[in-house]
């Protein structure tokens, strides 16, 4: 059985995520007799195609039928009935859904990919607030879980922000990140306004959500 976690926020996101831990014929037979999804025997990568079957597994475990999952010409799905965000890392799926507004969500697994790209997503200032390394949180080091964050935190706002391409300019995190879990001001300085954050440390993944102002 999938280890599926579901919770809501006091912003109404419902948050859906999966530890991924079945194998393709395992997914293929909780597919049952369903059509898979178009063009899915076409994909080479059998952890892409676990990807997209655990993803419209996880939308049927939580509406309790078969979803139709669509795609914007940039690539972000939608489905007809909310607003929804998807996100995927080695280990976990996670789906953010709220009924009226743009949400974002971005999930990573705790490792060394942000650590050895922080200063490419970090503005000077943001890297310079770093914890020390040798801090650790729930076992973790800080200033690795502290990149994770940042980073998660940086893709969900860009989710419903698509224009902030350049998070070191465009999404900036003016204060220090309390972890493993919290809220943060943003602020986007090249449209001109803020959104709230919400992150937290998950099952060694960071976590992070966003909806749009309204």
């Amino acid at each position: 059985m999938p280890h599926i976690d579901t919770f809501t926020t006091n912003q109404s996101v419902v948050i859906a995520v999966w530890q991924l831990t079945e194998t393709l014929p395992q997914l293929l037979e909780q597919w049952g007799d369903t059509p898979l999804p178009l063009n899915f025997t076409e994909i080479t990568s059998e952890r892409r195609q676990c990807e997209i079957l655990a993803t419209r597994l996880l939308l049927r475990h939580h509406y309790g039928r078969d979803i139709e999952l669509h795609h914007h010409p940039n690539g972000a799905p939608y489905i007809d009935t909310e607003n929804i965000s998807i996100s995927h890392c080695k280990s976990h799926i996670a789906i953010a859904m709220h009924p009226s507004r743009q949400v974002g969500i971005d999930i990573e697994t705790l490792g060394q990919r942000a650590v050895r790209t922080a200063t490419r997503f970090l503005s000077s200032m943001e890297y310079a607030a770093l914890p020390d390394e040798t801090t650790l949180i729930e076992g973790i080091e800080a200033r690795t879980a502290t990149l994770h964050i940042a980073w998660s935190v940086k893709e969900a706002v860009y989710k419903i922000y698509p224009t902030a391409v350049e998070f070191r300019r465009d999404i900036i995190l003016p204060s220090l990140m309390s972890i493993p879990t919290g809220t943060i001001e943003v602020d986007l300085p090249t449209l001109n306004t803020t959104t709230t954050a919400h992150y937290t440390l998950y099952n060694g993944c960071s976590l992070a959500w966003a909806l749009l102002n309204i």
